[in-house]
């Protein structure tokens, strides 16, 4: 007996194989001389890449874009408050259309999948007529055409109604998809109580397809906020507009080009904003599940 127990303790571990990766089941793991050439095309991609960049940095020094005083420039108080002010105005026009858009969304989403065949049919034919439109072509929509037949709009409002026209399109498509993925017992078990279509929805389904779908609408602000960026063609003061307004003025006053600092700048405020809206999507993922 204790001569088995000796052998057990000394035989080696038995090694479970491992699952096998996603990418190892659509692909073939490559060999020694495929990793070679996987690693000798990455070393020349980056050569290539850093080459480019330092062109770029070479030409942009040339032409005195990388200079402090440019740089220096926006340490003004008066141009941190006219920056400032460009971003409240975009932040501004991301809020409103996304209270806007989401529940007019919803509400599309939701008479989509309403018993009616004639109201499905015409929220659809909205719904897709939407998210195949261009946001830019019904900006210029209001832009020249609405102020020929109707009264002229604020520029904000320019903006806000196009993005929200697009928006709640998409969001009403997240809603239904939210909805058709939950588990049609539910419906069922619902009708077997007496609940009609309509309680049926407010009271089991959408809740469940908004819980579902609030990480989407979280994304979708990352969407929004990108668009905002067309307020240009309605002279709306957000970052991109007041950034080449920024430019002109100081390229007629102070003599000097500072495009290059003024869209680093921007972009780096988009990106700050972007990506805490992009971490703030996957806490609320996380919760949901």
């Amino acid at each position: 007996m204790r001569s088995i127990l000796a052998a057990r303790r000394l035989r080696p571990p038995v090694r479970r194989p491992r699952p096998a990766a996603d990418a190892s089941l659509l692909f073939d793991e490559p060999g020694p001389r495929g990793r070679r050439r996987i690693a000798v095309i990455s070393v020349m991609v980056s050569v290539v890449v850093l080459g480019l960049l330092a062109a770029a940095l070479y030409e942009l020094a040339l032409q005195g874009q990388l200079a402090y005083p440019k740089w220096r420039y926006f340490l003004g108080q008066s141009i941190v408050r006219y920056l400032g002010t460009a971003l409240a105005s975009t932040l501004l026009v991301t809020v409103v259309s996304a209270a806007l858009s989401f529940p007019l969304g919803v509400v599309l989403g939701w008479a989509r999948l309403g018993a009616s065949r004639l109201g499905r049919a015409v929220v659809g034919a909205w719904i897709d007529a939407m998210r195949a439109v261009p946001m830019l072509l019904l900006i210029y929509f209001f832009l020249l055409a609405v102020p020929n037949f109707g009264p002229t709009l604020p520029s904000f409002w320019m903006l806000v109604i196009p993005i929200v026209m697009c928006t709640s399109a998409t969001t009403a498509e997240v809603f239904r998809s939210g909805v058709l993925a939950l588990d049609r017992g539910q419906s069922e078990a619902a009708t077997a109580l007496g609940l009609s279509r309509s309680p049926t929805m407010r009271l089991i389904l959408a809740p469940q397809a908004l819980r579902i779908m609030l990480p989407t609408l979280v994304t979708q602000l990352v969407t929004i906020l990108k668009d905002s960026s067309l307020g240009y063609v309605v002279s709306y003061a957000e970052l991109m507009y007041a950034g080449s307004v920024l430019i002109a003025d100081t390229r007629l006053k102070q003599h000097m080009d500072i495009y290059l600092p003024t869209y680093v700048i921007i972009a780096a405020l988009y990106v700050v904003i972007n990506w805490g809206l992009g971490a703030l999507a996957r806490v609320v993922e996380a919760r949901s599940r």
